[in-house]
Order: structure tokens, then C-alpha cells, then sequence
């Protein structure tokens, strides 16, 4: 299986850079300091990649997002790298490198305890001249939506992570005692972790 391709990113991030700043107190009454926002954007945007899509710690998507994941081969089952939420097209490559789209009446999507996958209805009749490689195309949305969708832990998470790296911004940290919150960051991603069974 190759890795999944983004097509379409999210077209913002679950938790907004006002709200970081409300979260940090940079923001006094009427009054909202601009003077760190490419800093902050920076350690919101860290965040966020460190828990959303593929290469994320919880194997999820947070914001909705448009994956496309290839296969070299079909099968009546196959199996998504991500918790999918539908799928937007499945396409079929023959040997002279044409496309044709499968009729969505033709599959489903599914999800059980290892997450998302497409099966194919067991009358529909598999193409016999496949491409040798990446025949199978299978564009599929995923996340929870829009940014208010978001779970409130996963949002709390990602405010704690950027304001632990707003209040130290170096890799370490000397002549100090650190202690960890014990409902801090991984407590709050536990439930939303992808684990293989």
C-alpha cells in the first residue's frame, strides 16, 4: 500500500489563533497583541500537525480533508489508513493508463474496530486489464468536520501544547523542577487514539 496523498487540505485549523491568544491572555479587553502572531501560528500549526492526518499521533483526521490512497491491486475489501467519513470517488486505471470511474452503487463504506474501509458489493465484476501499479485510486473525505465540531479535548490538547512552547522556547530547560499535570496533554488524546488491534 502507498502512503495516502492529501488532495484538499482543511481549510482552517480546529482551534483559531484568537483563541490561542484568549488561552494565553494576550488579549486585554478590547485590546489583542499582534506582536508574536507568526510565532504563534507557528507553534498552532505544530500542534496541529502533531495529532491531524496521517502522520499524526491519533491516526484520525480533525478538521474535515480530502485523502487519496492508491492500490496496486482490488480487492472486494480495502482497507483506508484513516477514519474515514465518506468516500468521493474510486477510480480504476487500466494498462494504457486510462481512467474510469466505479459507480458508487457498486461499494460501500464501512468501519469496525480497526477503522474505515470500502467493500465492494459482491456483484460488482472486478476489471481484468489493471495497470501493473497505483490501478486503484480511492479519494475518500475524512475528519470531524468543521472547527466547532472538533472534540473539546482534542482543542484543550492542542492550547496546551502551544502554550507549554510559548512558555519555553528552548529544547531545555535548566535550574528548575518540571512536573507534569497529571490531566494534561496525553490524557486528553488518550480516547481519540487509533490503536491496532
Amino acid at each position: 500500500m502507498y502512503a495516502p496523498v492529501l488532495v484538499t487540505p482543511p481549510a482552517t485549523t480546529p482551534v483559531s489563533l484568537q483563541e490561542v491568544k484568549q488561552h494565553l491572555r494576550l488579549v486585554a479587553g478590547a485590546e489583542t497583541y499582534t506582536t508574536e502572531d507568526g510565532t504563534l501560528q507557528i507553534y498552532l500549526d505544530a500542534a496541529v500537525s502533531y495529532l491531524d492526518g496521517y502522520a499524526g499521533v491519533l491516526g484520525r483526521c480533525l478538521v474535515t480533508q480530502t485523502w487519496r490512497q492508491d492500490f496496486d491491486g482490488m480487492a472486494k475489501s480495502m482497507r483506508l489508513p484513516l477514519l474515514a467519513a465518506g468516500v468521493s470517488s474510486i477510480k480504476v486505471r487500466n494498462a494504457d493508463g486510462q481512467l474510469s470511474t466505479v459507480s458508487s452503487d457498486d461499494y460501500s463504506l464501512k468501519s469496525d474496530e480497526l477503522g474505515s474501509y470500502v467493500r465492494f458489493d459482491d456483484s460488482y465484476t472486478f476489471p481484468s486489464d489493471l495497470a501493473e501499479t497505483q490501478a486503484i485510486l480511492i479519494e475518500f473525505t475524512a475528519g470531524y468536520g468543521v472547527a466547532s465540531a472538533v472534540p473539546a479535548a482534542l482543542k484543550a490538547a492542542i492550547l496546551l501544547m502551544v502554550g507549554h512552547w510559548y512558555a519555553n522556547r528552548e529544547a531545555v530547560v535548566t535550574g528548575t523542577i518540571a512536573t507534569t499535570m497529571p490531566i494534561a496533554v496525553d490524557a486528553l488524546l488518550t480516547p481519540y487514539r487509533r490503536v491496532g488491534i
